[in-house]
């Protein structure tokens, strides 16, 4: 995973090469930056697949686990990473073939 100092310099760049909506600019960084503290499975479990995908693409189309941990330190304050790890299908809820979290739980963290 790259450094905070490297990542910080990619949000530089990405900031300031970047042309268009501003919120989106601030989702993507957002996005980059909690997932450093929750993880990419939490990132992918709550954004949007178009907002993730433009999120990885402004920051140099980079890999997830290359800026944010698979879980981060606060991933256990996921409620939805909590559920899925008892039901044990992960990549069919973030690919939709699995709809067992509604989207209130499913952004929520204690």
């Amino acid at each position: 995973m790259i450094s905070d100092e490297e990542l910080l310099k990619r949000i530089e760049d990405a900031v300031s090469q970047y042309k268009g909506d501003v919120s989106y600019l601030n989702e993507a960084v957002g996005m980059i930056v909690v997932g450093r503290l929750m993880g990419w499975e939490y990132q992918r479990l709550v954004t949007p697949r178009a907002a993730w995908s433009f999120a990885l693409k402004i920051f140099g189309d980079v890999k997830s686990p290359d800026i944010m941990p698979r879980r981060g330190r606060y991933a256990y304050k996921s409620v939805a990473l909590k559920m899925i790890d008892e039901v044990g299908f992960y990549w069919d809820v973030v690919t939709g073939k699995k709809s067992a979290l509604p989207l209130h739980e499913k952004r929520q963290i204690t």
